[in-house]
């Protein structure tokens, strides 16, 4: 058991030198997620206003309040998306590693192959958390600057939130990225997710405004739930304060940014995210567990 411990983190800090020895993939994997809100801060921010005011229908809110609303509905989006596409994109070490026989000198070793995938689940599960958590940094950065309306329940539930969002994208990744053979297939896959995965998790765009069956699609991608996590919590203090002056304009707010979210019929606030999410994890862990026991298995048979 100490030699397994041993040679696993021997494992994982390989990993993440191989990682930081990339000195131009570090600064990518962090400019990604930053590039997204700079776009936002420069062009799309007055978009979001827009839509703000017209869901309103009128109704005066104070501009810094609900620039605060709207800023705060953007970084969710961030977070959200940064967690799952920093961690797909960290799994370029494993992909390598199979790709150039690396893995099969490693698993001829006498490390045991559950050893030698823990320690690539480990390592990815350091890599996303430190850049999502430089990226969150940046944020509340930005919020500081523009108008801070977070409570410290708040700070502290993004912080879990963020932890536990990285924890369930790589699960998910590690289960995805086994299927891949090649770094140029992998790199095609993260390049098409990183376009589509902010809109199918409703992170760029309001659920809300999707076709009905499209709402019910998004239901089945365990993101959807962290995004809405987030956006409540990073825009429940500007909500509040609005609620506060004119109480009407903050439940059309709430409607209209996807901050309760229409499950299967039924609608569904921050408590019952959470819920939803951490059993997706629990889920997604069981099914990383199923198949590499039926993977173990049929390697020992043949």
């Amino acid at each position: 058991m100490k030699g397994e411990l041993l040679a696993m983190g021997r494992l994982v800090g390989r990993s993440l030198r191989i990682f930081l020895r990339d000195k131009v993939g570090v600064f990518f994997s962090l400019l990604a997620p930053l590039i997204v809100l700079l776009l936002y801060v420069l062009f799309l921010g007055e978009v979001q206003m827009s839509s703000a005011e017209a869901a309103l229908q009128g109704v005066p809110v104070e501009e810094n309040v609900l620039r605060a609303f709207v800023d705060g509905w953007m970084l969710a989006g961030v977070m959200a998306v940064s967690c799952i596409t920093v961690s797909f994109s960290a799994q370029n070490i494993m992909i390598a590693d199979r790709e150039r026989n690396v893995l099969s000198d490693i698993l001829v070793s006498p490390v045991g192959r559950q050893t030698v995938t823990f320690a690539y689940f480990v390592s990815n599960v350091v890599v996303t958390a430190v850049i999502c958590l430089v990226v969150l940094a940046v944020s509340f950065g930005y919020l500081a600057f523009s108008g801070w309306y977070l409570s410290a329940g708040d700070v502290f539930g993004i912080l879990g939130l963020t932890l536990l969002s990285v924890l369930s994208a790589a699960l998910i990744s590690t289960l995805v990225c086994s299927f891949f053979k090649s770094t140029n297939a992998h790199g095609a896959f993260v390049g098409i997710l990183s376009a589509a995965i902010g809109f199918l998790t409703g992170a760029y765009m309001p659920i809300s405004v999707f076709p009905t069956a499209v709402q019910y699609l998004v239901l089945f991608i365990p993101g959807t739930y962290s995004a809405g996590a987030f956006r409540n919590l990073f825009m429940n203090g500007a909500l509040s304060e609005i609620a506060a002056s004119v109480p009407p304009a903050a439940e059309g707010l709430r409607e209209g940014f996807s901050m309760n979210m229409d499950f299967f019929g039924a609608t569904i606030g921050l408590g019952e995210m959470l819920w939803i999410f951490a059993g997706t994890v629990l889920l997604f862990l069981a099914i990383d567990l199923l198949v590499h026991f039926v993977r173990r298995s049929s390697k020992s048979g043949s």
